[in-house]
């Protein structure tokens, strides 16, 4: 199977995970250290259920490189959850996640020498352009960017004179968080180029569990880490319905998780990374059919304008994903 396929298999499998979260996730991000530990320990755990089937040691330096790509993967978690605790996640999601790709196209292009075709280049551009409109909230009534427009350039009744949007001060968390998840990337390709996909999975899982491991160092860190537990146990023993929902989750995000890292060991680190618009997209898809056929289980209210925005940004995703299979 082509890494494109893998891509868009594991960015299906996240918009499950994703849509899950949204019908339990609280209000409230809690402490960001307890994310990134349990995030740490899931890909520990996936380590060991992968060491029996392709476990070697390789060079001294791919293991040092691998175990700094797994740390500073945890360390670009411990700043996205921060900016997600400062601001909304339809404002931080889009900053991270747009970014991202331009970091690691950078990169990917100075220290691997990643070359893209002229088709690749364009879907690259279509696929970026289309994640940031699918994932962008312009006004806090949520409706849409021809509002926002008409607001801006003083088309509308409400607005007399041309405004210029202010740049939120979270994008000072966002920008390191999005550069080291870009240096975690290329770190992670650097090692897949140069051992077998196995082998450096469980070894980048390994920098990231050790990272993980010296939060503990800290005593505060140690306390809300076993009061989230103690939490989360009662919680679940309540309520069986949910913890069906979050196992379900997190299965669809742990395998996600592996075949985003699989599909970046078979091609352009720089295009999966672009791809992550399609996970938008079938988030958008997946509460459009929810809302139109089982409002039960999730009802999403959207204006005519919000609409047209996501079926847009839909659109130039697809136009990046032809200029990818042509």
């Amino acid at each position: 199977m082509s890494w494109f396929l893998i891509t868009i298999i594991a960015y299906f499998l996240n918009a499950i995970a994703m849509v899950i979260d949204k019908t339990l996730l609280k209000k409230e991000i809690p402490n960001p250290i307890v994310y990134t530990f349990y995030i740490a320990l899931l890909g520990a755990v996936m380590m060991l259920l992968i060491v029996p089937f392709g476990f070697s040691i390789p060079a001294g330096l791919i293991i040092f490189i691998s175990l700094v790509a797994g740390a500073v993967f945890i360390w670009a978690l411990i700043l996205m959850f921060l900016a997600l605790r400062k601001d909304d996640a339809t404002r931080v999601t889009p900053m991270i996640g747009g970014l991202t790709p331009i970091f690691v196209f950078v990169l990917a292009w100075y220290i691997l020498q990643e070359q893209l075709t002229r088709n690749q280049y364009l879907a690259f551009i279509f696929l970026l352009s289309g994640t940031f409109l699918i994932s962008l909230d312009f006004t806090p009534k949520g409706q849409g960017i021809l509002f926002w427009l008409k607001r801006k350039l003083a088309l509308g009744p409400q607005s007399k004179r041309i405004s210029i949007p202010q740049i939120r001060k979270v994008i000072w968390i966002a920008l390191p968080s999005a550069s080291l998840f870009s240096v975690a990337y290329i770190l992670t390709k650097y090692v897949y180029q140069n051992t077998e996909f196995l082998t450096g999975f469980i070894w980048t899982r390994l920098g990231a569990f050790l990272a993980a491991m010296l939060l503990l160092l800290w005593p505060e860190n140690r306390k809300a880490i076993v009061k989230n537990f103690k939490k989360t146990s009662k919680s679940k023993s309540k309520q069986k319905s949910a913890g069906g929902k979050f196992l379900i989750g997190q299965a669809c995000g742990g395998a996600s998780a592996l075949l985003i890292q699989y599909a970046i060991s078979l091609g352009s680190v720089s295009l999966v990374q672009a791809l992550q618009g399609l996970q938008y997209a079938f988030v958008f898809l997946i509460v459009l059919t929810l809302t139109t056929f089982l409002p039960k289980i999730l009802k999403e209210e959207m204006s005519k304008e919000i609409f047209f925005q996501k079926v847009l940004a839909v659109f130039l995703i697809f136009i990046g994903l032809y200029f990818i299979a042509i």
